[in-house]
């Protein structure tokens, strides 16, 4: 399970990566919320046909629980989105994965979680690594953009806590988890649109392409906070930081200095130590999901 929750992250952190870039790349003629439009409803035609070709059916049990998590996840989204549009990608990037600091928040006070022990010096260098990345005694770019930024991470950290809670009762399907997140991010996407621009030529694959990073990348996501401590999931996204600032240098010709490499390296490791570390010492307590249920 350790082994398996790793690979998810590390999976839905370069997946989520390469979807804010083409997030970045539409975002000079689409609006935001336009674009978190397109994805829910792209994601979610597509989950709704593996849904109806596995046989799986919305379930009656935690809906309160589901819409939570997708009015987390859904407006997070869109405040992802504003701030990728408006700031350089490393930035924004940085400012999301925060998310880190409101798991561990949120998983402490309401999910009664602990971090494995001997977690800690991995979870500590992690942060130093993303602290080298912001070099916050110099960092000037805190706009109202920023602050959307940290929004959307408070949000994605609830979102993200709903569904480790969903998972421990064992009676849901990823793909109904993920279903009501797009739905609701659709939503979210359409009523924080001020004007429609229809998308042209190549804009229309990047808009499918991003759909469809959406519906895999979450499910590793979601794979990743079911088989393991919530806190580790998410500080094992932080190795999308490294790759957002890879992407935004390589495209955008935004800065990538020598640290922001070492930092990024430094997350791998720590993220692989994390990984046996809890192959080691075994699982705290796994969530579970219906991969499947008959019709």
């Amino acid at each position: 399970m350790a082994k398996k929750g790793l690979i998810y992250a590390l999976l839905s952190a370069l997946l989520l990566s390469t979807m804010n870039l083409f997030v970045k790349m539409l975002g000079s003629n689409i609006p935001s919320g336009e674009i978190a439009f397109f994805r829910g409803l792209f994601g979610t035609v597509a989950v709704l046909v593996v849904m109806y070709m596995k046989g799986i059916r919305f379930s009656t049990e935690d809906r309160g629980l589901l819409v939570m998590r997708g009015l987390y996840g859904g407006f997070g989204m869109v405040c992802n989105f504003i701030a990728l549009v408006h700031m350089k990608m490393s930035d924004a990037t940085i400012l999301f994965q925060t998310s880190g600091i409101f798991v561990f928040i949120f998983s402490a006070f309401f999910l009664k979680e602990r971090v494995p022990k001997g977690a800690g010096k991995w979870l500590i260098l992690i942060f130093i690594a993303v602290m080298v990345m912001v070099n916050p005694f110099s960092y000037g770019g805190f706009t109202w953009y920023a602050l959307v930024a940290v929004l959307g991470a408070a949000l994605s950290a609830a979102a993200y806590t709903t569904i480790r809670s969903i998972s421990k009762h064992g009676k849901h399907s990823n793909f109904e988890i993920m279903a009501y997140f797009l739905i609701t991010g659709m939503i979210a996407g359409l009523v924080t649109t001020d004007g429609f621009v229809m998308p042209e030529g190549q804009e229309w694959l990047i808009i499918t392409a991003i759909g469809g990073i959406t519906v895999v990348a979450q499910f590793f996501l979601t794979g990743a906070f079911v088989t393991t401590n919530a806190v580790v999931a998410q500080f094992l996204q932080y190795v999308g930081v490294f790759i957002s600032s890879f992407y935004g240098f390589l495209f955008f010709g935004e800065s990538l200095s020598i640290e922001t490499v070492g930092a990024g390296i430094a997350m791998f490791v720590a993220s692989v130590m994390l990984a046996r570390l809890k192959e080691q010492n075994g699982p705290i307590r796994e969530g579970k999901v219906i991969e499947e249920k008959t019709k």
